[in-house]
């Protein structure tokens, strides 16, 4: 992946004050070929612990050996990796220990972090270049979730449906339709909260998508199991009105992009990619969700989607609205809409359905 700024960054290779140069605005493409020398590159490599941290692991799916490690190569990656540092600074001020305790008030002797949804950093460093070219690289290091991005998910195989035939209940709950609902839900739920989480503690990501969630699991025979964790805050600022409306937003486009995907009668296709769908509802129904609505259950492609976001009277229709028109629903405090009150409801229709 390369990322370039927009306005030049005399960034030496250090670890500057708060008060150091972040460039004013910042875009990021993938690329594989040819490469500028200014370019900002962005390296990822999995490492493991010579001695694994003691500290006991927060879900059965983190693995406490292992860390992602990312290399920031070439003068104007330091920015990115700065901001990065600086942004969990902020995301990481109140983490304690998860104190739990049973009924008489015993716990574990040893207690493990609080389970977060996002991967936190554990460390950071300056180093020679792994490209061998002389230069000096920023490093860090985070958590080690996997590499399963959410923008994956739709078109991830799916091991073939062992349907138990009783009891009936079980039955219906493997269903591989019934499985991929669940999925998705849980994925919704967790992405709002992720971001929510962001927000609470003055971060704005500023550059959500699909590829910015790590998940779990892609099995949908393990969507009660699933986790997603929010990454990749190099492009973050502090959050004000308009850098919240920003992150909203782009989460609105992220998960119609993953209902759409995930629930297409062809799977995921051109047609069904966030940069598609975003013309459909931005520029010719101009987020008149009356007419999106129409226009998306006429077509065929797209029954099972429309129906998924339909249920329970259309919530998932209107968590997609508000969403959306979080620019409309300022005032002049602020954004009246947030990703708390978003993910409680997503949490609540998700239990809602799973229930019934």
């Amino acid at each position: 992946m390369t990322l370039r700024t927009r306005s030049a960054s005399a960034s030496p290779f250090v670890w500057r004050a708060d008060d150091g140069g972040v460039p004013d605005s910042v875009s990021s493409a993938a690329t594989f070929d040819e490469r500028d020398e200014d370019d900002a590159r962005l390296n990822l490599y999995a490492g493991r612990y010579v001695f694994p941290p003691s500290v006991p692991p927060t879900s059965r799916n983190e693995d406490r050996g292992a860390v992602m490690l990312k290399e920031y190569a070439g003068e104007r990656a330091a920015a990115f990796a700065e901001t990065e540092v600086r942004a969990y600074e902020r995301l990481l001020m109140d983490d304690d220990v998860e104190i739990v305790v049973d009924e008489y008030g015993r716990g574990p002797g040893m207690l493990p972090k609080k389970k977060l949804p996002i991967a936190r950093l554990v460390g950071y460093f300056a180093s020679a270049s792994m490209e061998g070219d002389g230069s000096q690289s920023l490093w860090t290091a985070q958590e080690w979730h996997g590499v399963r991005r959410l923008s994956e998910y739709p078109g991830a195989e799916q091991p073939r449906s062992d349907t138990k035939f009783w009891p009936p209940v079980q039955r219906v709950q493997d269903q591989p339709k019934k499985a991929r609902e669940r999925y998705v839900r849980r994925a919704f739920e967790q992405c709002l909260k992720g971001v929510w989480y962001a927000h609470t503690r003055g971060v704005a990501h500023g550059a959500i998508d699909a590829t910015t969630f790590l998940c779990s699991t892609y099995l949908d025979g393990k969507a009660d199991e699933l986790e997603v964790r929010l990454i990749n805050f190099g492009c973050s600022t502090l959050c004000t009105p308009e850098s919240v409306v920003v992150d909203l937003k782009a989460l609105a486009s992220t998960l119609t992009e993953l209902v759409f995907s995930t629930f297409a009668a062809r799977g995921p296709t051109e047609a069904t990619s966030a940069a598609a769908l975003r013309r459909v509802f931005v520029d010719i129904h101009e987020l008149d969700f009356k007419r999106i609505r129409a226009y998306c259950e006429e077509e065929p492609d797209w029954v099972e989607a429309c129906d998924f976001l339909s249920d329970n009277g259309g919530e998932y229709w209107e968590l997609l609205r508000e969403l959306w028109q979080a620019e409309e629903l300022m005032d002049g405090y602020g954004c009246t809409a947030n990703a708390g009150d978003l993910a409680d409801r997503a949490e609540y229709l998700r239990e809602l359905l799973e229930r019934y």
